[in-house]
């Protein structure tokens, strides 16, 4: 898969989100045309997994819309709210699709747990800035999940449906990642470097839980570790460029 990189080239202005998310809503039509949740069948293996996966996808974002109105008013980009609005929605679209094949295959949807709990406690208690962070970890480790399960799934539908989502979190990180603000270059190199480490942490995590399906494409954590830390610099690499 090749949708996992965002060259300088690829960069949006804010101005263009609304577009591109706009676009993106018409591609789900025409993928919703040729897909049929009854026909997918998961590997039970991975059941739980999605599961929670499932989970993560699923928020009201009334949180996210209250700090993304703040960002607007403070960097005077009216569109963003409404972007961010677009991103609630394909965020929700990913957690009904999912949510559908999983009952296609006999399993429910959870309503707790636990990496899932942490991170949304977080997010009541941070301010913009921490809260693009928060979403940035959260669509690097998607990356590396979603390139993951579609490689580990035999089902032909499964594997599409996977790519897909896929195709949507590499966008989303171009989106966050030109949100980022620049500070002083003291500032920013502490703040990208408590993000290495957090993330570092984030991937240890979710390694423990979701290795099995992981390891259809990172042979240790270690290799996913890396690989995630890469995305984190061309993100941070992509803020910077744009101050």
């Amino acid at each position: 898969m090749t949708a996992t990189t965002f060259p300088a080239s690829a960069v949006r202005l804010t101005k263009d989100w609304g577009r591109i998310f706009a676009r993106n809503t018409q591609q789900w039509q025409q993928f919703s045309t040729s897909f049929d949740e009854s026909t997918v069948r998961l590997e039970p293996e991975f059941i739980k997994s999605i599961q929670a996966f499932q989970l993560t996808e699923q928020s009201e974002g009334k949180r996210l819309m209250t700090i993304a109105k703040e960002y607007a008013a403070r960097h005077d980009a009216p569109d963003y709210v409404m972007a961010i609005r677009q991103f609630i929605g394909e965020e929700q679209r990913h957690a009904d699709y999912l949510s559908r094949v999983l009952h296609a295959n006999g399993a429910g949807t959870l309503t707790k747990q636990w990496t899932d709990s942490i991170f949304r406690h977080l997010r009541k208690w941070v301010g913009p800035e921490m809260m693009l962070s928060l979403l940035l970890m959260a669509e690097i480790v998607a990356i590396a999940y979603y390139s993951s399960i579609a490689r580990a799934s035999q089902d032909p539908q499964a594997k599409k449906l996977f790519e897909r989502i896929l195709q949507d979190e590499t966008i989303h990180i171009q989106f966050h990642c030109e949100h980022m603000t620049s500070f002083t270059p003291l500032v920013d190199a502490l703040r990208w470097g408590g993000q290495r480490v957090f993330l570092g942490l984030v991937t240890i995590v979710i390694w423990a839980d979701h290795g099995h399906v992981l390891k259809h494409r990172f042979s240790s954590v270690l290799e996913m570790m890396g690989y995630c830390n890469h995305l984190l610099t061309k993100c941070m690499k992509t803020a910077l460029a744009l101050g």
